[in-house]
């Protein structure tokens, strides 16, 4: 996360930095992933890449919204949490549920939850999200989830850019 302290920086400044971050690529390390896996591990690489590209999406999403709403490090640390976020922003004035891509946040988020944790099993909150991934079964095209998720995230996450670009009158 880059250290910039709100509190030092001018309403311009903290809109020319959010407008800088619409350049952000969130999948870069997730891609280089991807490549070094080769044909023979390609499930596994697209796998550990979902996990990369949820770890890119909430540094850089913690980033953004915590300099644009001036949060503290409690807040900062809570942003992370859907319920903490969707309150925080509503505080602001930002409806977090509507905003394009919500769901696919939360959906990427219990992805990678469930690869780390739980050893790549569906769980129940990701019962029939993609085709044949049944809860309680190992999650399978890695590939094909990467390739919708990828997408969407970074979808959802200029929508939120936006949302917090309007906070500042910017376009």
């Amino acid at each position: 996360m880059t250290d910039y302290s709100p509190e030092s920086l001018s309403d311009i400044e903290v809109l020319d930095i959010l407008q800088s971050m619409k350049k952000d690529v969130l999948d870069s390390e997730a891609k280089e992933i991807i490549r070094n896996g080769g044909k023979a591990g390609r499930q596994e690489s697209h796998k550990q890449a979902l996990v990369a590209l949820n770890t890119s999406f909430e540094e850089k999403f913690v980033e953004a919204v915590t300099l644009a709403l001036g949060l503290n490090a409690g807040q900062a640390k809570k942003i992370r949490y859907k319920k903490d976020r969707v309150r925080i922003l509503k505080v602001r004035g930002i409806d977090y549920l509507a905003i394009d891509g919500a769901e696919t946040a939360q959906v990427l988020s219990q992805i990678a939850q469930a690869i780390t944790r739980e050893d790549a099993i569906v769980t129940e909150g990701l019962h029939n999200i993609f085709p044949f991934w049944k809860e309680g079964w190992p999650m399978v095209q890695f590939d094909n989830a990467y390739k919708i998720l990828a997408e969407d995230i970074s979808i959802h996450y200029q929508a939120t850019l936006d949302q917090l670009i309007a906070l500042y009158g910017g376009n």
